[in-house]
């Protein structure tokens, strides 16, 4: 089964642009073997090349045939990467590994994707940061989420199997979620008072985990740098 790595960057706070080809570079180390073997669906969308180490770069937002073109970040966060998503699956890949431009691949994450068939989608915990600090009171009446007390999973890589179906059903009220304004600033405001801010895209994917009874990965595999006691799969670097 063919799986295509997945990421979208643009000129932001920082340089994600130039964290991007790193991204690509570590997929492609070649130390002990390549880390990733499949294919790539790379947008860079005010970027500066057109490829990398024979990685091609399209440099526009996200198009789906079903729901059209993604917004640009600005006009709604986030909606990038649901229709980033969206579009591998269009497209044909069943297994999607989507990357934020922080990621480094470490190893080859080809072990991960038979849990990752048997949940539909494969997510790990932010630890530390759970669900009920970073939702907003639309979204958790959007998704209809039940337990606040809910785990909140890392966005920045997540890894998606459209054979398991829940996977479709998920991703659909994922975009549906972006296109409802739940990922919205006129939408992140919350009454709790254990609320701290709205993470839009991660929070609402967050929650349609639980609503779903998806469990969600404890943190090791994708870490930060500063974890040190295994090597992880995916490794969060950051910018620099």
């Amino acid at each position: 089964m063919k799986e295509v790595l997945v990421s979208v960057a643009s000129q932001g706070r920082e340089n994600y642009n130039a964290a991007q080809l790193n991204l690509i570079r570590s997929s492609l180390n070649t130390n002990n073997g390549r880390n990733w073997y499949g294919d790539y669906l790379i947008r860079s969308v005010d970027g500066y090349v057109d490829e990398y180490l024979g990685v091609k770069i399209t440099k526009e937002w996200p198009e789906t045939k079903e729901f059209g073109v993604s917004w640009q970040h600005k006009d709604m966060p986030y909606q990038f990467k649901p229709y980033a998503v969206w579009e591998a699956y269009e497209k044909g890949y069943q297994r999607v590994l989507w990357c934020d431009s922080t990621i480094r691949i470490m190893k080859n994450p080809e072990p991960l994707w038979e849990k990752c068939n048997q949940r539909g989608i494969l997510a790990w915990d932010n630890e530390g940061h759970p669900l009920k600090h970073w939702i907003s009171d639309y979204a958790v009446k959007k998704t209809g989420l039940q337990d606040l007390e809910a785990k909140q999973i890392m966005a920045c890589c997540i890894m998606f199997d459209f054979s398991n179906p829940i996977t479709e059903t998920i991703v659909r009220q994922w975009i549906e979620g972006s296109r409802n304004n739940s990922f919205h600033h006129s939408t992140n405001g919350s009454s709790r008072k254990d609320f701290r801010t709205d993470r839009h895209d991660q929070s609402y994917l967050s929650a349609l985990l639980s609503v779903h009874g998806i469990e969600v990965e404890p943190y090791g595999e994708l870490a930060y740098p500063h974890y040190t006691p295994i090597k992880p799969t995916f490794l969060n670097w950051g910018v620099g």
